[in-house]
């Protein structure tokens, strides 16, 4: 089992490693330990797969990952020793069905449920499929906590729903990027950001205007434009229009969202393309690419831009910097 622990608190694990016959046995172990408290019984008789990651900040935990057919159930004995955390319960694929009571939720592609820690239980996942997790307390909630019991657990969030949308966008980065360090302040905006965001989803909808001047959705919408754009930066056409219907939103407002890191919409582009431009210079992969190709790739149409852009970024050109590289590496 590959267990890799960073400062800022993320934690991959998969089971492909390990002897089939063990493989359940150490997700139950991992999953109860670190993320939620449950019960698991397989589903299948074929070997059983787990891969999945997740991010331990204070007041706030997010797992995401693959999971093979097994039943994860929450006892009496189980609820009645966790605290009134509440957890987010978000499908990404495969058919997902969440007992509470006497009554069934089928969670589509996408679909979301938010469950009390506390309660008991039971989530079938009768064929493989992936599942993303939120954790968080009650009070990292405020005011909106009390709106949990008016009926916030248990139900269906539609995958269309656009706070849920946009929180899977923003947290996407916590559980699917082992490059992504968060100073203890940092780590404190993003719970904010994130119980913002789930006050959202489960009915603060008078107060959405107030939760948007705090941040929460400026920086879900900032974390959902930079996931556009980072899917589609070698295409040359890529334009903040595009981007912006993408979204929903005006080019505007895509502007504003940039202003506000102090930058701008096609200086953040750039940025990005020359990082990802730098990373194959220095790549052996690409070590015989010709650098005209590798500019064409990260999305740049004009040669004499590009090198003119790197220079400027790197202090060096780009042959420099492919030079470089490859000499370190004989050292």
């Amino acid at each position: 089992m590959n267990e890799v622990w960073r400062e800022s608190g993320l934690m991959r694990f998969s089971t492909d490693a390990l002897p089939p016959d063990v493989r359940f046995d150490t997700w139950r172990d991992i999953l109860s330990r670190k993320l939620l408290h449950v019960a698991i019984d397989p589903l299948s008789d074929r070997p059983f797969r787990a891969d999945a990651s997740l991010r331990i900040l204070p007041d706030l935990r997010v797992g995401a990952g693959a999971i093979g057919a097994s039943l994860h159930h929450r006892t009496r004995g189980i609820a009645a020793s966790d605290n009134d955390d509440v957890t987010l319960l978000v499908n990404l694929s495969g058919p997902f069905l969440i007992r509470r009571g006497d009554s069934d939720l089928l969670l589509g592609a996408g679909d979301a449920c938010l469950v009390d820690c506390s309660e008991t239980g039971a989530f079938a996942r009768t064929a493989p499929g992936s599942l993303l997790c939120v954790r968080l307390p009650r009070t990292a909630l405020g005011v909106f906590a009390r709106r949990l019991d008016g009926g916030a657990f248990g139900r269906l969030i539609p995958a269309h729903t656009m706070a849920l949308r946009l929180l899977v966008a923003y947290v996407a980065p916590l559980h699917a990027d082992a490059a992504v360090s968060l100073s203890a302040l940092e780590g404190r905006v993003v719970v904010d950001h994130v119980a913002d965001l789930i006050a959202l989803i489960i009915g603060a909808d008078s107060c959405a205007a107030a939760m948007q001047a705090n941040g929460a959705l400026r920086a879900a919408r900032l974390a959902s434009v930079k996931a556009y754009i980072s899917d589609r930066l070698d295409a040359h056409d890529l334009g903040i229009d595009g981007v912006a219907e993408s979204q929903g939103v005006s080019p505007r407002y895509v502007r504003k969202l940039f202003e506000g890191e102090g930058t701008s919409f096609s200086g953040y582009v750039a940025g990005e393309r020359l990082a990802r431009a730098h990373a194959m210079l220095t790549s052996p992969r690409f070590r015989y690419r010709p650098i005209s190709a590798i500019a064409f790739d990260v999305g740049f149409g004009d040669l004499s831009y590009f090198n003119r852009l790197f220079r400027r970024h790197y202090q060096a050109t780009p042959s420099d910097v492919r030079v470089a590289a490859f000499e370190d590496s004989r050292l």
